[in-house]
């Protein structure tokens, strides 16, 4: 059963009993009202058929000259005056003993009646189908009996009878017209709720896109927003997902196509070395050369490959590190890699301690100036530089080298991505350099910039939190 149907359903019953219920209390009390109303009526014309009737038998007494009345005159004259009477109120005497001496028609007394009467001295009534009985004790002639009227109350009985058959009909008009309305009622304040479902089923299918409907301020308005975030928050994630598979993807295939030129390099000019008898020494050298230069850039290839995998899985030693001393230290040693090309190097770094890890800090100052340094024609100047900006303490490294492509500038902190593959295999590169930078830079939680001009040069601008200068 749908939750459409059952809340139909059950509303539909509760209101049916609240109506139902309400109906019979108001019945009930209508019931009553009018068959208290009868019984005093009932109960007067009784005091006054007993009152009456004692005042006719004084009179019949004097007509007699007898002081008291006896049984059996006591009884012609009950029959003289009630006769016989089929219809309209019924009458009859009973003496203690409970034996009748006189009805003016066939009478059924209810059980418990008498008694009633006789425990408590006081006049009793009773309802049974659609007649009221009422009896009292009354001392006559010096006896007492027992006067039982019998009154038809067939009139409220049947007003009652009417009045239930009309409730009857009544609720069951209301319980059609309710329905209606409630039908109606229920679908409409569950559409929200259908809407959701629909979304929810489309979003389960991989339609991420999918958004439902918000409308009013409900629960159930609350419910498609918060249906919408999860929606927004898979989306990102499947998104986040594609482009690590991608990345990942990129990733196996650079390496595996770097490493397929190295080995064919080699294995190419070992079977020379092999196959050729009389190969001449300068061609013996230059094939070694080969060999070597190309095996020396497989290790470079590994080394920057293991870096890059363990870089985020070692245990980290975080250090406060003067900055102003590690900069003379990474510039002395950074001066003989740049010397070698003839060109300028300039480290330096206000003083200042900053929270790092010295040996990827190291790393990360290395592999910027490297890259500088292949970037850069002979004779050119690379100036590394260190300073505080707030809370913040950045890092620039600007080169006067070839420049990258402004559309290239955003992938060349991807693994194996170079701008120029030929100067960089030239120069030993293996494309993993800047992707190292990037992740020792998130490690520090700062973040990593590249401005660049063909022609001009290029700057890398980082900034890291944390840094507090020294006055």
């Amino acid at each position: 059963m749908k939750l459409w149907q059952k809340i139909f359903l059950y509303t539909l019953i509760l209101v049916m009993l609240a109506v139902s219920m309400t109906s019979i209390l108001l019945l009930k009390n209508s019931f009553s009202f009018a068959l208290n109303q009868k019984k005093q009526s009932v109960y007067s014309e009784h005091e006054f058929l007993v009152t009456s009737f004692k005042s006719m038998m004084v009179t019949e007494r004097l007509k007699e000259n007898a002081i008291v009345l006896e049984e059996k005159t006591l009884k012609k004259f009950m029959e003289r005056t009630f006769g016989k009477n089929t219809e309209g109120n019924g009458i009859m005497f009973c003496n203690v003993k409970n034996e009748q001496i006189y009805s003016n028609r066939e009478m059924y007394v209810p059980a418990g009646l008498l008694e009633a009467v006789r425990e408590t001295g006081k006049s009793h009534m009773q309802v049974d189908g659609h007649q009221l009985y009422t009896a009292s004790l009354e001392s006559m002639e010096g006896k007492n009996y027992y006067v039982v009227t019998e009154s038809n109350i067939s009139d409220v009985m049947e007003i009652h009878e009417n009045m239930l058959w009309q409730i009857q009909v009544i609720s069951m008009a209301c319980a059609v017209v309710i329905a209606l309305i409630l039908l109606v009622v229920v679908k409409m304040l569950l559409h929200p709720l259908k809407k959701i479902n629909e979304g929810t089923r489309s979003i389960a299918q991989g339609n991420y896109q999918e958004r439902i409907p918000e409308r009013g301020n409900d629960e159930l308005s609350e419910l498609a927003h918060n249906m919408n975030c999860m929606a927004q928050a898979v989306e990102t994630n499947v998104l986040a997902l594609e482009h690590v598979a991608e990345d990942r993807k990129r990733f196996i295939d650079n390496l595996s196509h770097e490493m397929k030129t190295p080995l064919t390099s080699i294995l190419g000019f070992s079977d020379l070395l092999q196959i050729q008898k009389d190969i001449t020494e300068d061609s013996r050298i230059e094939y070694a050369g080969i060999i070597k230069s190309e095996a020396t850039r497989m290790r470079t290839l590994s080394g920057k490959l293991m870096e890059l995998i363990t870089v985020g899985e070692t245990n980290l030693d975080w250090q406060q590190e003067d900055m102003h001393g590690l900069f003379q230290e990474i510039g002395t040693s950074l001066k003989v890699v740049a010397s070698s090309k003839n060109m300028v190097l300039a480290c330096e770094s206000e003083p200042g301690n900053i929270c790092v890890d010295r040996e990827l800090f190291k790393s990360l100052l290395y592999n910027l100036v490297d890259n500088a340094v292949k970037a850069s024609r002979e004779g050119g100047k690379i100036q590394v530089k260190g300073y505080f900006e707030g809370e913040q303490f950045c890092i620039t490294v600007s080169d006067e080298g070839v420049g990258i492509p402004q559309e290239e500038v955003e992938h060349i902190t991807q693994a194996f991505y170079m701008v120029d593959k030929a100067r960089s295999r030239a120069n030993g590169g293996a494309g993993l350099g800047l992707a190292l930078c990037k992740e020792i830079v998130s490690l520090h939680q700062g973040s990593i910039e590249f401005q660049s001009q063909l022609g001009e040069g290029t700057q890398v601008l980082i900034r890291m939190k944390g840094g507090v200068a020294h006055a």
